[in-house]
């Protein structure tokens, strides 16, 4: 028997999309979880535009690997996890540090049982080369050098014995029209959403012998809405029945009425929330 057999799943976060979906509710549902149904009657369209400006999310597991008998929940527990940082893919170090907070708040909130050393108390310990190509390497190859990786290691010896690396591998903005649901004030009867669709590889790394244990890929999703006001968006009929829109190139989605998409740092969390749950030892989905 294979000790380290891929795991591959479609396991659903709370309001999730199916597998491989790309939306993860419907308008309505969309509604219902961001404006109470009193606050829909009473709220006038300009209010309940501005209401709606929140964001939805869902997420799905693409592939997990352990590639390690011995990555066990308690060795885990025992070893604690270091954020050694989080890249996105042809973007500069500025983005990280969102990034890094959104996996960190996710880590903390979802595996309590796991020590987390956060990336700033790594950092500190590094030298400004290890700082620098440890990322830059992740971020360019999907893959730290093993040089780099070596020296982090070193530098975060009895810190912890197991360090974890994630890397924004894809980041996509859409934008669609949905039909409002019954009740909701809006005089052309449409919702605006605006969505955000990224895909997240993530890595842990045995410090101690400098191998991968562990490996997944997680697709996340999130969405904002606004009642469409303009009426002026630009809108197909695809054979399906839902309502999908073309913005042309010299149109800007907000002279259409679009809100502006979730950041990057918040359509991540449901990949981080998913392989918080895949680690050793994790909660299981509910529902």
């Amino acid at each position: 028997m294979n000790p380290n057999p891929p795991i591959r799943s479609a396991r659903n976060i709370a309001g999730s999309c199916g597998s491989g979906a790309r939306h993860c509710k419907g308008v309505a549902g969309l509604l219902a979880a961001l404006v109470p149904p009193a606050l829909v009657r009473a709220l006038s369209a300009g209010l309940l535009a501005a209401s709606l400006a929140a964001f939805s999310g869902c997420a799905h597991v693409a592939d997990v690997r352990e590639a390690d008998a011995g990555f066990t929940a308690e060795a885990l527990r025992a070893g604690g996890l270091v954020d050694l940082g989080v890249v996105q893919v042809n973007e500069i170090p500025q983005v990280r540090p969102p990034l890094i907070e959104a996996l960190e708040r996710v880590l903390v909130a979802t595996r309590s049982d796991i020590r987390l050393i956060p990336a700033a108390r790594a950092q500190a310990t590094f030298d400004d080369s290890t700082s620098r190509l440890l990322l830059l390497g992740y971020q360019m190859h999907g893959a730290p050098e093993a040089v780099w990786l070596a020296r982090a290691a070193d530098s975060l010896r009895g810190v912890a014995r197991y360090g974890v690396l994630a890397r924004v591998e894809s980041d996509a903005i859409r934008h669609s029209v949905r039909d409002a649901p019954p009740g909701t004030v809006s005089r052309t009867g449409r919702i605006l959403v605006s969505g955000r669709d990224t895909r997240v590889s993530v890595h842990v790394y045995d410090l101690r012998t400098r191998v991968p244990v562990f490996s997944g890929t997680y697709r996340a999703s999130a969405e904002s809405a606004m009642v469409d006001t303009l009426g002026i968006a630009n809108v197909l009929q695809p054979s399906s029945g839902r309502s999908s829109v073309v913005v042309a190139p010299q149109e800007s989605p907000s002279s259409q009425g679009y809100g502006e998409p979730p950041p990057l740092a918040r359509a991540v969390e449901g990949a981080f929330l998913e392989f918080a749950r895949s680690l050793p030892g994790g909660p299981p989905p509910p529902g």
